[in-house]
């Protein structure tokens, strides 16, 4: 019965990855832009509490990025950005159709998902040949008070399919959303400061990097005045994934061989 007992349980749990694209929503990318894509990946476990409902936590790693280069529009702002992302994931998963490996008629579900999830950014551009970290630069003339922090939280939301190969074999594809509490992953919010304050008060650099219309072909100097719009604070930045899945129900060794022992008794 206690060997019984631990397999049904084992087969409640599952182990996988998953290898997708990523990308960004936010004031350098109003729409989503197909060639700023990039590789994701990550690995997860899965508890099936019910042929309905799964606890998913995973850790992911992506990269992000903008440019105003990508609309016309916005060409002469010039502001772009790349970031590394680090999350560690926690969702619910609800399968529309019962689905585990103890559903003998049903090999296919489709789920949606919705959970909470901590991740670290950090976001960069590059100048002169070199990858500038922006945070440290206070482009938008930031106080200490006012510096953004790189690690933030997010609410991942989303679906997508699942198959059932074999009884521990699983297959899938996701689509999730995270909406983040953030309108600092492409460095981007608020409003330009003066750029002669900024200058005596951060550097050369980060002046710079606040106003970069400078370096458009035929402009150059920098285009703002302090308080003009750099981005739209109430907007929040998103990001999202889209993934392959592969899972394995763990299943556990027998407790006893299958074989019975002979015992002579003395």
């Amino acid at each position: 019965m206690i060997c019984a007992s631990l397999h049904a349980q084992a087969q409640n749990w599952e182990g996988g990855f998953m290898i997708g694209g990523s990308n960004y929503h936010g004031d350098l990318a109003y729409n989503i832009v197909p060639n700023e894509t990039h590789f994701a990946q990550g690995v997860h476990v899965r508890y099936n509490f019910t042929p309905y409902w799964s606890y998913r936590p995973s850790i992911v790693h992506a990269k992000i990025s903008g440019s105003d280069a990508n609309f016309e529009e916005y060409r002469l702002r010039n502001l772009s950005f790349e970031s590394d992302i680090w999350e560690v994931n926690n969702v619910l998963e609800f399968n529309f159709l019962p689905f585990g490996s103890r559903i003998l008629s049903k090999d296919f579900s489709s789920y949606a998902t919705l959970g909470l999830t901590v991740f670290r950014h950090n976001p960069k551009a590059v100048f002169n040949d070199k990858t500038i970290a922006l945070r440290d630069l206070r482009t938008e003339g930031q106080t200490s008070k006012q510096q953004y922090g790189l690690l933030q939280l997010a609410i991942p939301f989303g679906g997508g399919v699942k198959y059932n190969v074999n009884k521990n074999l699983v297959i899938g594809l996701e689509v999730a959303w995270r909406k983040t509490f953030t309108d600092y992953l492409d460095d981007v919010s608020t409003v330009y400061p003066d750029l002669q304050v900024q200058r005596d008060a951060y550097g050369d650099l980060s002046a710079n990097m606040s106003d970069r219309s400078y370096e458009v072909d035929g402009v150059g100097e920098p285009l703002s005045i302090a308080g003009d719009e750099r981005g739209d604070p109430a907007m929040k930045d998103f990001y999202f994934i889209s993934a392959f899945t592969v899972t394995y129900r763990l299943t556990p060794i027998a407790c006893w061989p299958k074989h019975r022992r002979h015992i002579i008794w003395k």
